[in-house]
C-alpha cells in the first residue's frame, strides 16, 4: 500500500479526478536509455539528487560517512550522480559540517570521485557523469552552526521567520563582486577533483536565487531584470571562461513559492508565473549551460513544495507532484536541446518507474531525479533497470526525518530504511 493506492490505475485515477497532469507509462525501456550531458552521456535516466549529508571533516573535506554514501548511490546504479552541495567561500556555509573544496583538500575529493567510477563500473558495467553543487548558503549561513546571514535584501516574511535584526546590513556589491572568481576556482578544483563538471546552485532561497527577487535592491545587482541575474550569469561565465570543456549546470527555482518571490503571482504567490523563469533558462542556454535540475519553493518556509510528503498536507501531494513536474517540462520545452531533471519523483513510491518513464517519453524531462529515495533504497534505479519494481517496504516514507537531522545539524540519513546505521554509530572519521 502507497499513499492510498496500490495499483497505478489509483494514482492514475485520481491525477485524472484531480485534473494534475502527470504522465505515466508501462513501457520502461526509455530509463535504459542513454543521454547526452554535454559532451558526456548518462548510461540511464535516473539522478541521484543533491542530498546533503551534513557530514563533512573539520576542514571541508569528505568523511567516511560522505564517501560510503556516495559508493551507495554508485552501486546503486544511477546514470547522474549530482554531488551535494559544495560551499564555494567559508561564510557561506550552511552549516561546519558542510562540504568545502580547496586546494588543500582536492585529493580527498578526487578519491571519493574515483571510488564511485570504480564501484559504478565494477557493479553496473558503466561510468555515472558525476556534477558537484556549488553553493553559497546567504540568507541560511552557519558557518560554526550559529545563524550568520548573509542577505542580498530584507524579506520581512523570511527575516522574521528566521529571527533576522532588522538592521542587518545587506551585502554589499563589492562582496557580490568577489563571488565569480569564488566559483571559478571551486569549478577548477572540483575539475581537477575529476568531477564532470559543476552546479551552480540557484535554488531554495540560497544567495544566488534569493538575488532573482532583488526587485527593490539598490544598484548593480537588484531591480530589473538584467540586474538580478547578473551575479548568477557572471559566476556561470567566470566558470566557463576557467574551465574549458566541463559542464556547468544549475539547479534552478522554477519559482519561489513565497510572498514577492521569484516567478510567483502577482496575487497568488503559489501559482506560478513563468515568463521570468523561461527568459532565464534561454539565457543560460547562451551562455553554455547544459543541463538544468528544476525545482521550487524553499526547504526553510514551505518544504511540501518541492518534497511533496505525508505529513505535511498543506496542499494535497499529488498536486505538489504534478506542479513540480509540469514546471520542469515548461522549462524542458522551452530548452529543448538541454536535459532537465525533474524532481519530485519520490513521494510516488513504487509508482516512480511508470511516472519516470511518462514524463521523459512525454518531453516533459529528460531525467527523473531521485533524492530522498536515495537515501532510503539507493539501489533504486539497478533493480528497475533489472526488471524489478521495489516493494514499498523497501522505500522513502516521505517523513521527512532526513531532513529534520540535517536542520540540526546532525549527519543526514534514512531514519526508517537505514537500519544497519544507527545515530549513534554515526561517527564521522
Amino acid at each position: 500500500m502507497s499513499f492510498g493506492c496500490e495499483e497505478l490505475s489509483d494514482v492514475v485515477g485520481i491525477c485524472e479526478k484531480s485534473g494534475y497532469e502527470l504522465h505515466f507509462s508501462r513501457d520502461l525501456k526509455i530509463l535504459g536509455a542513454a543521454a547526452k550531458v554535454g559532451r558526456r552521456a548518462a548510461p540511464n535516466r535516473f539522478c541521484a539528487q543533491p542530498m546533503e549529508g551534513c557530514d563533512a571533516l573539520p576542514d571541508g573535506s569528505p568523511s567516511r560517512l560522505t564517501a560510503e554514501r556516495y559508493l551507495r548511490f554508485a552501486g546503486g546504479g544511477a546514470g547522474l550522480i549530482w554531488f551535494e552541495a559544495v560551499a564555494v567561500v567559508g561564510e557561506g556555509k550552511a552549516s561546519a559540517r558542510q562540504l568545502i573544496i580547496t586546494e588543500e583538500n582536492v585529493e580527498s575529493f578526487r578519491s571519493v570521485a574515483d571510488a564511485v567510477r570504480k564501484k559504478a563500473f565494477s557493479e553496473n558495467g558503466h561510468v555515472p557523469v558525476m556534477i558537484m553543487q556549488l553553493t553559497h548558503s546567504g540568507r541560511f549561513s552557519r558557518p560554526d552552526s550559529t545563524p550568520r546571514p548573509i542577505i542580498a535584501y530584507h524579506h520581512a516574511e523570511l527575516d522574521g521567520r528566521h529571527s533576522i535584526d532588522p538592521e542587518l546590513p545587506v551585502a554589499t556589491d563589492e562582496y557580490l563582486d568577489t563571488l565569480p572568481e569564488r566559483y571559478a576556482k571551486s569549478a577548477m578544483l572540483a575539475k581537477k577533483a575529476g568531477f564532470d563538471g559543476v552546479d551552480v546552485k540557484c535554488c531554495h532561497r540560497y544567495l544566488l536565487s534569493e538575488l532573482l527577487s532583488s526587485f527593490d535592491r539598490v544598484g548593480k545587482y537588484g531591480g530589473s531584470f538584467e540586474n538580478r541575474t547578473r551575479l548568477f550569469i557572471d559566476c556561470i561565465d567566470a566558470i566557463r571562461a576557467a574551465c574549458g570543456d566541463f559542464i556547468c549546470g544549475s539547479r534552478l527555482n522554477g519559482f519561489d513559492a513565497l510572498p514577492l518571490g521569484f516567478s510567483c503571482g502577482k496575487d497568488d504567490y503559489m501559482k506560478p508565473e513563468l515568463s521570468e523563469t523561461l527568459e532565464l533558462v534561454k539565457i543560460l542556454r547562451a551562455h553554455g549551460v547544459e543541463i538544468l535540475n528544476i525545482t521550487s519553493g524553499s526547504p526553510y518556509y514551505n518544504a511540501y513544495v518541492n518534497r511533496p510528503n505525508d505529513v505535511d498536507r498543506s496542499e494535497p501531494p499529488l498536486r505538489g507532484v504534478s506542479r513540480m513536474l509540469s514546471i520542469a517540462g515548461e522549462v524542458q520545452r522551452c530548452v529543448p536541446d538541454i536535459p532537465v531533471v525533474g524532481t519530485g519523483f519520490t513521494y510516488l513510491r513504487e509508482f516512480v518507474p511508470f511516472a519516470a518513464a511518462g514524463e521523459i517519453n512525454a518531453g516533459r524531462c529528460a531525467f527523473a531525479g531521485l533524492g530522498r529515495m536515495s537515501f532510503a533504497c539507493p539501489d533504486y534505479p539497478k533493480k528497475v533497470l533489472s526488471g524489478e519494481i521495489p516493494p514499498a517496504d523497501l522505500l522513502c516514507v516521505t517523513c521527512g526525518k532526513c531532513a529534520g537531522l540535517l536542520r540540526e545539524g546532525r549527519p543526514s540519513f534514512c531514519a526508517v530504511r537505514d537500519k544497519g546505521r544507527p545515530p549513534n554509530s554515526r561517527r564521522l572519521d
